[in-house]
């Protein structure tokens, strides 16, 4: 019997078609199982099709493995380049398009059910898009779980660019809220055992933006905070995640800082208590620390910022004290030569979103949209402070701006709890 209660599915509905689940029931059962998410990656996968190959075949060769893809109803070669992908002959594969609303976290939540259902040991969640990937990925991830992890996280080397979001602004919240000292809670790839999948996608949050992109922090923060066996491995270099620098509206960012900031609300009562730290241990070894190149982009960035500042004008007034607000408004003087974006001032700025987020009365989305500016301006900064680092010699200045971040917590705490109480926190599933 699979550790799958499928009576749970039963409340909402589900992300897996009709098809899907003929399929599903076909298969049976599954020692592990590979899901990717996609729509329109039919230049990508064939590169992550390969590495999975290889790695299942090396690695896995007497396991029952099951290769699904979730997909958003491709118009391109991508679902054709899955079916006609040479597999190992212990891989059988699935492929669906998934059911409600468009996204990438409900294509991860037909994966995470098919889990489910079919009882694996483990499942592998591999982007569409992995500019890097190698055939070790899939063992680096998925033996943790195997082993006794409930979920293992991708860690990579990227460029500051690639990492800006994580580094000055993810990361730095959940060590300031949550103690947890999972590095990359973005990361694209990870692995999980069959029942926590299962649990996973029975949540009460497949109508809010984890459907979208904020899947990746949820999940995250839905794992410490509940006590799951987190783990965290060294995958090595991987390339520039998709997007164009300076974008006025990043689906990426919104959806992600959107899902972050709502955890606030969510688990203000476990936030606002002393808490013990929640470590998530690397597993196997550490890659060499080289450099990693990045894009250009600082002139972008800055142009990004200015054009935010008029747009956004009368929501970075509602949101940012006088004494913040000259000083961001002083940083539209700097020549891009000399730009600099202190972290003390991007702590002020970032906390002040997040609590305007929870505790405004105006539109939470934007919210995120007029932090999405600011971001620009301090991403642009980081790339000049760090731009001769590399990956390893960046972290001090990350623990520089989580130091800065920690120092505004008690007086976040004594505003948010200046505001009158409205809701009760829920401890298993996300508010919409």
């Amino acid at each position: 019997m699979s550790d799958f209660d499928e009576e749970e599915f039963m409340d909402y509905e589900t992300a897996l078609s009709a098809d899907a689940e003929r399929q599903i029931e076909r298969l049976g059962r599954a020692d592990l199982l590979i899901g990717i998410p996609t729509h329109r990656n039919g230049r990508t996968i064939p590169e992550v099709l390969e590495a999975l190959s290889q790695g299942i075949g090396r690695y896995f060769p007497n396991q029952r493995v099951v290769l699904m893809n979730a997909d958003g109803g491709s118009s391109d070669s991508t679902v054709r380049h899955v079916r006609e992908a040479q597999m190992p002959s212990n891989v059988e594969k699935l492929l669906c398009t998934y059911e409600g609303v468009t996204g990438k976290g409900t294509a991860i939540r037909a994966i995470f059910e098919a889990a489910g259902r079919l009882g694996v040991r483990a499942c592998l969640v591999v982007e569409a898009r992995a500019p890097g990937i190698r055939p070790e990925w899939v063992p680096a991830l998925v033996n943790p779980v195997l082993y006794g992890d409930d979920l293992t996280v991708g860690c990579y080397h990227r460029s500051a660019y690639a990492m800006s979001l994580c580094d000055n602004l993810v990361y730095p919240f959940l060590r300031t809220f949550f103690n947890a000292g999972l590095r990359d809670p973005l990361a694209g790839e990870f692995s999980l055992s069959g029942k926590l999948a299962g649990t996973l996608a029975n949540c009460d949050v497949w109508e809010t933006n984890v459907s979208r992109f904020g899947v990746n922090i949820w999940m995250a923060i839905y794992c410490l905070v509940s006590g799951y066996r987190v783990s965290q491995v060294d995958l090595g270099y991987r390339g520039e995640g998709g997007g164009e620098p300076g974008m006025p509206l990043d689906a990426r960012f919104l959806h992600t800082v959107s899902t972050l900031f709502r955890s606030l609300t969510t688990y203000r009562r476990i936030w606002q208590r002393d808490q013990v730290p929640r470590r998530a241990a690397f597993r196997g070894s550490r890659l060499a620390d080289e450099p990693v190149p990045g894009v250009e982009c600082v002139p972008i960035l800055l142009e990004a910022m200015r054009e935010g500042a008029v747009r956004y004008a009368g929501e970075w007034e509602a949101t940012l004290s006088p004494s913040v607000l000259a000083d961001v408004r002083a940083l539209l003087e700097q020549p891009a030569e000399a730009f600099t974006f202190p972290k003390d001032l991007w702590a002020h700025v970032a906390l002040s979103f997040a609590m305007i987020f929870n505790k405004g009365e105006g539109d939470p989305d934007k919210v995120s949209e007029a932090l999405l500016p600011l971001f620009y301006g301090r991403t642009a900064s980081y790339i000049i402070e760090t731009r001769e680092m590399t990956p390893l010699q960046r972290e001090p200045v990350v623990e520089e701006i989580v130091f800065e971040f920690n120092k505004l917590k008690a007086p976040f705490v004594a505003k948010w709890n200046s505001y009158q109480p409205w809701i009760d926190d829920s401890p298993i599933y996300w508010l919409t």
